[in-house]
């Protein structure tokens, strides 16, 4: 390599890292939601639990399947690395991480486009363009989606040198940092080997190695995946087939390339070259029309966060068109007649000014312009990190040290920051029922918000936020509750450091039990809310024959049938004095909301809130209709806070029902010390159900006596299984699905493909 090619990529190095610390003054380099409540505080987790590969996690999800997290970090170098520095925080590992693939994208931009035939200028130029694209934006908020880039580049790289054999482990690295695009990236490879090299056959050996490389990651994913559905905005095909012309996948959105208008117009500029034709209308096709984006995010929706993985194409074009140094007028008027916004249009402006420059031989003009995408980048996420104070209030040594001294039987819910704490494990013996993973379990997410009707505070439902919602904490068996207020009904203070207190109940249900009173799914589907609420907690819901039916004691005490249209131009506050008893009472509020703007809204009642995502969310929550289940111990007035917008809130009803009527007897199990995820003794004087609150999904076992049993789902959503009347022994164990196929995969692929591997490359 040249002396003067190393300059340029260490300046390409070390540019990344001043924009980190450029943007991140006077804060962390981090976002406050997808990356502090699951990049980071899942990284925390998986260190604490001191396993490389797991079954299930204990403390996260009321228990769940190990790979419901695995999207974020379960195998990556920077979470792997931080096992063996345990006193160092994990966002110190992951930030540095991130900062050096981001840094490595563009030495291997600019190596890749030298090794291609490029002047050193140009290469120079485009790997700019390159690391000043928004979609590195990412590299502090969902880093997954940036951090499969430099894998994507170097496989580039060893096409063009024919070392196709050692791309599969570079498909191997990108499934471990995201599964999910990795299909999208090796059809980007199959493209670009077959538009330069007129073949794809080469590469069908390296993609199946490098998919056995990591099928210990993947496969058990993606049995979980499947059994999982997810609800996503629904894409209409037709719509799929109609041009956007908002250029959102290419021109600076970081949910896209974020490249600046000179790579529009780059893409034109190529038709006219042979060698790059047909890849540039392609690449035009892709960024116009959703269905490329529909057909690379495997038809989940069409969202163009994806085309981030055509960086490279775009690039390779943008420096032939600069080589050639050929202008046609007539493709830049075309491409210029898709630049309408005031935004593009000044890009535009600049881009002409440049372009100007450049073919009257100002050489010199790609140094001034390689300055443009570096301030637009600096602009557009200068001041868009963490604040400090969030991030270290997430780290509460306040809450860690209450943990550490008290015997946490059971859950604990942290009702402080709700949202951002979901994913926070303080210590090895705080289970919590909370979660935020993309694969969340649905029989749960639908137990939590459409039985036991729990609010939706997030505009995202695959949050499962803690909730005072009693029949929650109850049904989850929350013994322990973190908050600043103790107005909790049924739960004590027990112990305070600061602010911070800790509640205890110890009437709620225990995580395993017998009971015998049970009632048929088919009639307990019947019941309309809030009736099956305190149904639900008063009898078992089984696939089975019924104990004796229950009567619910829900009463309606408010019906109005008025409607109210809020128009707010900012957030306000109303007091509403209560007219009825509420003394010892569960209030159940609830009422349809319809939204006259794209914008989301929230309404909160006593703290507790409900929020309907706007209309085009990706991931809508679906929330029309908002209920609140407040169980204080004091209940004398609702404070509602109301978001800004324009909304009609209809149908208000209110219900009350006694507190003593959520007092059930169950049969409790003594637990005895296993490896196992329960195992105890338990005396039943009538045939019934075993019953817990471990969600249920594929991999369950259950063996009473020593005895397999038929795992059935209870309560809508969890495990289960019938049991005699009698003594017995009573073991719980969990196996994720394919995990064992996987890890053999894997080894197989691994033991093939090296030798594979060294006989190709003695070859060569």
């Amino acid at each position: 390599m040249k002396k003067r090619d190393k300059f340029y990529i260490t300046i390409l190095f070390i540019l990344p890292i001043l924009f980190v610390l450029c943007v991140s003054t006077y804060s962390v380099f981090g976002s406050k939601l997808d990356w502090l409540s699951q990049h980071v505080s899942l990284a925390d987790y998986f260190r604490q639990t001191k396993q490389l590969l797991p079954d299930r996690f204990a403390n996260l999800q009321g228990q769940t399947n190990a790979f419901s997290f695995s999207y974020y970090g379960l195998l990556r170098p920077d979470v792997l690395i931080s096992y063996v520095f345990p006193n160092v925080p994990t966002s110190f590992f992951i930030i540095v991480y991130a900062t050096l693939l981001w840094s490595s994208t563009g030495g291997l931009c600019f190596y890749w486009l030298r090794n291609k035939g490029y002047k050193d200028s140009i290469s120079f130029f485009s790997s700019i363009c390159c690391i000043c694209a928004n979609c590195f934006f990412q590299s502090h908020q969902q880093i997954m989606f940036v951090e499969i880039l430099p894998f994507l580049f170097l496989s580039l790289i060893l096409i063009d040198k024919n070392k196709r054999q050692w791309i599969s482990l570079g498909i191997c690295m990108a499934l471990f940092h995201n599964y999910f695009y990795t299909p999208g990236m090796i059809l980007i490879l199959l493209l670009y080997d077959y538009d330069q090299h007129k073949t794809i056959k080469d590469m069908i050996i390296p993609i199946v190695l490098g998919v056995g490389f990591g099928a210990v990651l993947w496969l058990p994913t993606g049995y979980l995946i499947l059994n999982n559905h997810k609800s996503v905005v629904q894409t209409n095909l037709f719509d799929l087939l109609l041009p956007n012309l908002t250029l959102k996948g290419l021109v600076y959105d970081s949910y896209g390339c974020g490249l600046t208008v000179i790579s529009w117009i780059a893409l034109f500029q190529g038709i006219q070259f042979e060698k790059t034709r047909k890849l540039s209308i392609l690449l035009i096709f892709m960024f116009v029309f959703p269905i490329f984006s529909y057909i690379l995010n495997g038809t989940l929706y069409a969202r163009t966060k994806i085309l981030m993985l055509c960086l490279p194409l775009v690039l390779m074009v943008l420096a032939h068109w600069l080589q050639e140094r050929k202008l046609n007028k007539g493709l830049l008027v075309l491409a210029s007649l898709f630049l309408c916004t005031k935004t593009m249009f000044l890009g535009l402006l600049i881009s002409l000014v440049f372009i100007g420059y450049y073919f009257i031989d100002k050489k010199e003009c790609l140094v001034m312009y390689a300055l443009v995408p570096m301030i637009v980048f600096t602009g557009l996420n200068y001041n868009q990190c963490l604040d400090p104070k969030l991030y270290h209030s997430m780290y509460s040594k306040d809450k860690q040290e209450l943990i550490q001294r008290n015997d946490l039987k059971q859950r604990t819910a942290d009702l402080d920051q709700l949202g951002y704490s979901v994913n926070r494990i303080y210590d090895s013996k705080e289970m919590k029922a909370s979660s935020y993973t993309s694969t969340s379990n649905t029989l749960y997410n639908n137990f939590v918000y459409d039985i036991i009707k729990s609010p939706i505070p997030q505009s995202n439902r695959t949050i499962i936020t803690d909730s005072e919602n009693y029949l929650y904490l109850s049904m989850m068996s929350v013994q322990n509750v973190l908050s600043k207020e103790s107005n909790l009904y049924g739960y004590k203070e027990v112990d305070k450091i600061g602010k911070c207190k800790l509640l205890k109940n110890k009437n709620v249900f225990p995580m395993v039990y017998v009971t015998s009173d049970t009632l048929n799914e088919s009639k307990f589907d019947k019941l309309f809310y809030p009736y099956s609420l305190d149904t639900i907690y008063n009898r078992t819901i089984v696939n089975g024959e019924t104990s004796k039916d229950y009567v619910s004691k829900m009463k309606l005490v408010k019906n109005l049938d008025q409607s109210i249209v809020i128009h707010n131009k900012k957030k306000t506050k109303k007091i509403i004095p209560i007219d009825f008893d509420a003394t010892q009472k569960m209030v159940c509020i609830d009422f349809d909301v319809k939204n006259y703007t794209n914008k989301k809204i929230s309404i909160s009642i006593n703290g507790m809130k409900n929020t309907l995502s706007k209309k085009h969310s990706v991931y809508p929550n679906g929330n029309k209709h908002f209920t609140y289940i407040l169980s204080k111990k004091e209940l004398k007035q609702f404070d509602v806070t109301l978001s800004k917008g324009k909304y009609k809130i209809s149908n208000i009803r209110i219900y009350t029902c006694d507190m003593d009527v959520f007092d059930r007897e169950v049969t409790k199990i003594k637990s005895l010390k296993t490896d196992s995820i329960f195992k105890g003794e338990v005396t039943t004087s009538k045939d019934g159900y075993l019953v817990t609150s471990y969600p249920y999904e594929q991999g369950y076992e259950i063996y009473i006596d020593g005895k397999k049993q038929n795992v059935e789902i209870v309560n809508k959503a969890f495990v289960g299984c019938k049991i005699k009347k009698g003594s017995h022994i009573i073991t719980i164990q969990f196996h994720a699905p394919f995990k064992k196929l996987g890890l053999c995969i894997s080894i197989l692929s691994i033991m093939i493909g090296g030798f594979w591997i060294w006989k190709k490359s003695k070859n060569l």
